[in-house]
């Protein structure tokens, strides 16, 4: 499975370069983008299971001991930004971009004196759908389909979707703005930059 990924990723990256560098929407045929997001998604999804986590391991505490057990809540204690880089191929002359995506995000906790990271990696397939140009602003739509794992866990892969509805592209040929709204695994904002290959 991770030699067929890198083999896509590959053929992805060394698609062969065209004498035509920026199609007629203004939008570069090879680009880089850089990006980060609020994390809201998976901040409260792991919140959520640890407070559960949490009240379950105190309720059963509780009882073992009729009462008497001290369960420290774990506190919260680092927070990063969802962020992610990704290759995007622009197919010429017309509103579709395809590329791979890779993400990463870290979350720590402490309880009693103990530090536990949780960092979650991402491999994701992006697609875009431009459906709106306005000089330098250009609005799409995009998808982005993959897997996440949860590297300090050993846990197997999961799944991970994130469908951003609304997104714009702000600037030139060579470098833009970008910013989308949407709902997934990165989380409701994401900002970064668009930078031409």
């Amino acid at each position: 499975m991770k030699k067929t990924i890198l083999a896509l990723f590959l053929l992805l990256c060394t698609v062969s370069i065209q004498a035509q560098t920026v199609d007629s929407y203004g939008i570069p045929v090879h680009s880089l983008n850089v990006q980060a997001s609020d994390a809201l998604v998976p901040t409260f999804a792991t919140s959520l299971v640890i407070a559960l986590g949490y009240a379950l391991g105190a309720g059963i505490a509780a009882v073992i001991s009729n009462g008497n057990a001290e369960v420290d809540a774990p506190e919260f204690k680092g927070w990063i930004p969802f962020v992610s880089a990704g290759y995007e191929y622009h197919f010429p002359d017309t509103r579709w971009s395809l590329g791979p995506e890779l993400g990463y995000w870290h979350y720590g906790l402490e309880s009693n004196d103990n530090y536990q990271h949780i960092h979650f990696l991402t491999l994701t397939a992006n697609g875009k759908l431009y459906y709106k140009r306005a000089g330098i602003c250009k609005l799409y739509g995009g998808l982005n389909v993959g897997v996440g794992l949860v590297a300090s866990q050993g846990a197997s892969p999961i799944p991970v979707v994130q469908l951003n509805p609304i997104g714009m592209r702000l600037g030139g040929e060579k470098a833009a703005f970008v910013a989308e709204l949407g709902a997934g695994y990165l989380g409701f904002l994401q900002l970064g930059a668009n930078i031409a290959l």
